[in-house]
């Protein structure tokens, strides 16, 4: 008896510990959020009555990140993140930083900077149409 009292004990403490961190942003209750737990990893994604459920980003206390799926609060599916995957996310979000300069321009009547924006943009992100449209606009064509 005195042992399942202590087991029951030492596995309240670990869930305690398990989910012991803060809210950096969102709804970690119920919706989409970020936690990070006291050892410093954190998970950004979908949440259900305050744990992890669902498809988000979870990052290791040493930076490495993951996608991961969670159920009740568990990980089901993990896969790395690849150095190659963040390369592209940030050509990816340069890309668009280029674009929104190229739209500033073009609401300007600009056209000849939102072409060397558009351009940069697509020099970034070739394979995205957005960017293209927005090239051809600039150019008068359509």
């Amino acid at each position: 008896m005195g042992r399942i009292i202590i087991l029951t004990g030492l596995l309240l403490m670990m869930a305690e510990v398990a989910t012991a961190g803060t809210c950096l942003e969102g709804d970690c209750q119920n919706g989409y959020g970020t936690f990070q737990w006291n050892d410093g990893s954190k998970f950004s994604g979908h949440f259900a009555v305050a744990d992890p459920d669902g498809e988000g980003i979870y990052t290791d206390a040493d930076g490495n990140e993951f996608h991961v799926t969670y159920q009740d609060g568990r990980p089901v599916a993990s896969t790395p993140i690849t150095k190659e995957e963040k390369e592209r996310k940030a050509r990816q979000r340069e890309a668009e930083r280029y674009n929104e300069a190229g739209l500033t321009f073009l609401r300007k009547k600009d056209n000849l900077s939102a072409i060397f924006f558009f351009n940069k943009a697509i020099t970034l992100w070739p394979d995205n149409p957005v960017f293209h449209k927005n090239y051809r606009m600039a150019k008068g064509l359509k």
